[in-house]
C-alpha cells in the first residue's frame, strides 16, 4: 500500500512539473496565432520588427506591426531558416532571444531526475519486501519448512519400507546417540535419497524429523542458484547457520543436482554454482560434531560432483524406488482412507492395474476417483468410479463426443480381442487385467496387462511380449478376410524397439555383441522375430476364433471387460481341434 502511495505522489508531482514548466514557457503577451497569419503580415509589408525565440519545447516568433501590435506563433526548428530568409528579405529589424533559464529549469528537473527517484524508490521497497534481502538470506515461502517441527510420521508412508528402514537409524541418532558414541561411531552426516519423481523423498524426509521431533529446515536446490555473485553461497551460511543453532535438527536439499553438478563446464553461470558448491561443501564438513544431519533428494545422482557423495558427506545412498504391487496397494488404502468407499471396492485389483505408477500418481488417482464420484452423484466412490479415474490418467479422457463409425468399433473390437486373447492363452504372457473399446485420448481402445512388476525378463517372456504386441493386427486380418488397418501402428512400433532391444543390448537373437540397431544383420533379424511373432499370433487367434468372436462381441455390447471377464468368455469357447 505504501508503494502505490509513494507512486502516486511522484507521478503527481511529475504531472505538476511539466505543467509549471510548460506554464512558465507560455507566459507570451498574445494568444498565439497561426504561422501563416504572421507569414502574412512580413510578406504583405506591415512586420515592423521580429524577435525569434529557439526552443526545444517549442520555437516561437514574434512579430511589431506597424500599427503597435503583436503578433505571436510557434514555428518548427526546420523552418526557422526559411523565416529567417523571409524577414530579411522583407527588411524586417529581426533579432534572436536567449530562452528564458528561469522558464524551463522545473522541467528539466522533473524529466531528468524524477524517474530516477521513482526507480530507486521502488527498489528499496523491493528490497525492503524480500526479494533483494533474500540474495543473502531466506524469506519463507514457496512451500519451504525453515525450522517446524513437523508433524509427518513413518505411519504416513507406504510401499518405501526398505527406505524408512535405513532411515530409521537416523532417527535413533537423533533421539540419543549415547549408546552409538559408546561404540566409538560416528554419526553420519548425510544421505541421498535417490529415485523418481513423485515416489515421497520429501515425505521421507519429513518424517524423519517428525519422528525425532527436531526442526526441519527444506529447500530447493534452485533456492541456492542466483545471478548475483557469491548470493548462492551466502544462502547456504544462512540456512546452516539457521539449522546449527537448533543443536539437533534435519536440513533438506530438494533436487540437489540443481547446485551440486560436477564442476568442470565452463559456462556462463558456472563460476557461481561452483563455489555454491563448495560452501555447501565447507557446512557439511563443519556438522562433525553437531547433531544436524542432512538429507537430499534428487532423481539425477549421476550428475552430482564426487566431491559431495563421497564418504563423510551425503556418503548415504538410499533408493526411493516406484513402489511394488504391495506397496502400491498400502499406498492407495493411506490415500483412500477417510473417503467414503464402497465395500466392493478392490484395492488390491486397483494395485494390479497400476504398475509403474509413483506414489504422487496414486495420490491423484485417489482424489480424481473422488471428483468423478462427486461428479456422477455417487454417495461412494466405486470401483467403476476409480476405474474411469485409472483410464483417464493412463490414456486422457474419454471422447464421448466422438462419432465412431460401426465398422471402426468393430475393428477396434476384434483388435483389442486379439490383444487379450493372445495375452491370457500364451503360456508365457502377462494375464490380462481391462480392456476397452472406449475411445480415450488419441487411442481408440486398450488392453493392459500385469507384467511390469517383473525385475527381470526372461527371453521367454520378451518373444510372448512380442506376439501379444502383434496379435491386434492379426486380429484384424481374421475379420476383415486378410486386410488389416492403420490401428497396428502403435503395437508395430513398440514391437520394434522390443525386438530391437533383444538384438542389440539383451543378447536374445543369434549374436551376443551388443551391436547398433541400424546393422544391416540386425534389420534382418528383428524383421524375422516380428514375422514369427505375427505368425504365431495369427494360429493362436486362428485356433480360438470362437473365444476371439465372442470377446469382440461382448466389447461391442459392454465396452469395458475386466480380466476375470475376459477369462469367462475365453474359457467358456475351447479352442478349435
Amino acid at each position: 500500500m505504501r508503494l502505490w502511495i509513494a507512486l502516486a505522489g511522484i507521478a503527481v508531482l511529475v504531472g505538476a512539473g511539466i505543467a509549471v514548466g510548460l506554464h512558465t514557457h507560455d507566459t507570451t503577451t498574445d494568444p498565439p496565432v497561426p504561422l501563416s497569419t504572421v507569414m502574412t503580415t512580413i510578406t504583405d509589408g506591415h512586420a515592423a520588427s521580429a524577435v525569434m525565440t529557439p526552443s526545444a519545447a517549442g520555437s516561437t516568433i514574434e512579430i511589431s506591426t506597424d500599427s503597435g501590435a503583436t503578433q505571436t506563433a510557434y514555428y518548427p526548428a526546420a523552418f526557422a531558416e526559411t523565416l529567417t530568409n523571409t524577414l530579411l528579405s522583407h527588411h524586417v529589424m529581426t533579432t534572436t532571444a536567449t530562452p528564458d533559464a528561469d522558464r524551463s529549469w522545473i522541467l528539466t528537473v522533473f524529466v531528468s531526475v524524477v524517474p530516477v527517484v521513482a526507480i530507486l524508490t521502488v527498489l528499496v521497497w523491493f528490497t525492503r519486501r524480500g526479494i533483494g534481502s533474500s540474495i543473502g538470506g531466506f524469506k519463507k515461502g514457496r512451500g519451504q519448512s525453515l525450522g517446524d517441527i513437523p508433524t509427518t510420521r513413518f505411519s504416513d508412508v507406504a510401499g518405501a519400507d526398505e527406505a524408512v528402514a535405513d532411515l530409521n537409524e537416523i532417527v535413533a541418532f537423533l533421539k540419543d546417540d549415547s549408546h552409538l558414541r559408546a561404540l566409538g561411531a560416528s554419526a553420519p552426516r548425510g544421505a541421498l535419497l535417490v529415485g523418481p519423481p513423485g515416489t515421497g523423498k520429501t515425505l521421507l524426509a519429513r518424517a524423519v524429523a517428525g519422528e525425532a521431533g527436531v526442526p526441519f529446515f527444506a529447500l530447493a536446490g534452485s533456492d541456492f542458484v542466483e545471478v548475483f555473485a557469491g548470493a548462492g553461497a551466502r544462502r547456504v551460511r544462512d540456512l546452516f547457520d539457521r539449522a546449527r543453532a537448533a543443536t539437533h535438527a534435519i536440513i533438506f536439499i530438494d533436487e540437489i543436482d540443481a547446485v551440486g553438478r560436477s564442476r568442470g563446464h565452463d559456462t556462463a553461470d558456472s563460476a557461481e554454482r561452483d563455489n555454491t558448491l563448495l560452501a555447501l561443501l565447507h557446512e557439511i564438513d563443519g556438522f562433525a560434531s553437531t547433531g544436524v544431519i542432512v538429507l537430499a533428494a534428487t532423481n539425477r545422482a549421476d550428475l552430482l560432483d564426487s566431491a559431495l557423495t563421497r564418504p563423510g558427506r551425503l556418503e548415504r545412498n538410499i533408493h526411493v524406488g516406484l513402489p511394488d504391487r504391495k506397496g502400491r496397494e498400502q499406498i492407495l488404502r493411506v490415500h483412500f482412507s477417510g473417503k467414503p468407499c464402497e465395500r466392493q471396492l478392490d484395492l488390491a485389483y486397483a494395485a494390479r492395474r497400476t504398475a509403474g505408477f509413483s506414489g504422487a500418481d496414486l495420490a491423484r488417482l485417489a482424489n480424481d476417483s473422488a471428483i468423478i464420484a462427486a461428479a456422477a452423484g455417487h454417495d461412494q466412490i466405486t470401483s467403476a468410479d476409480v476405474e474411469s479415474a485409472l483410464a483417464t490418467i493412463a490414456l486422457g479422457r474419454a471422447r464421448t463426443s466422438a462419432l465412431v463409425d460401426d465398422a471402426d468399433r468393430a475393428i477396434t473390437a476384434w483388435h483389442e480381442a486379439g490383444h487379450a486373447l493372445v495375452a491370457f492363452v500364451h503360456p508365457q504372457a502377462s494375464n490380462p487385467v481391462a480392456v476397452t473399446i472406449t475411445p480415450r485420448g488419441p487411442a481408440g481402445g486398450a488392453t493392459w496387462t500385469d507384467n511390469a512388476d517383473r525385475a527381470f525378463v526372461s527371453a521367454a517372456a520378451a518373444s510372448a511380449q512380442l506376439v501379444v504386441l502383434l496379435a491386434g493386427r492379426e486380429a484384424e486380418k481374421l475379420h476383415l478376410a486378410g486386410d488389416f488397418t492403420s490401428g497396428a501402428a502403435s503395437d508395430l512400433k513398440h514391437a520394434t524397439e522390443l525386438a530391437t532391444a533383444m538384438v542389440t543390448e539383451y543378447g536374445m537373437g543369434t549374436r551376443l555383441a551388443v551391436t547398433g540397431a541400424s546393422d544391416k544383420a540386425v534389420v534382418a533379424e528383428v524383421n524375422s522375430m516380428l514375422a514369427a511373432a505375427a505368425q504365431q499370433a495369427g494360429a493362436l487367434l486362428a485356433s480360438h476364433h470362437d473365444a476371439l468372436a465372442a470377446l469382440a462381441a461382448g466389447l461391442l455390447d459392454d465396452e469395458d471387460l475386466t480380466g476375470p471377464q475376459v477369462a469367462a468368455i475365453i474359457e467358456s469357447h475351447p479352442p478349435l481341434t
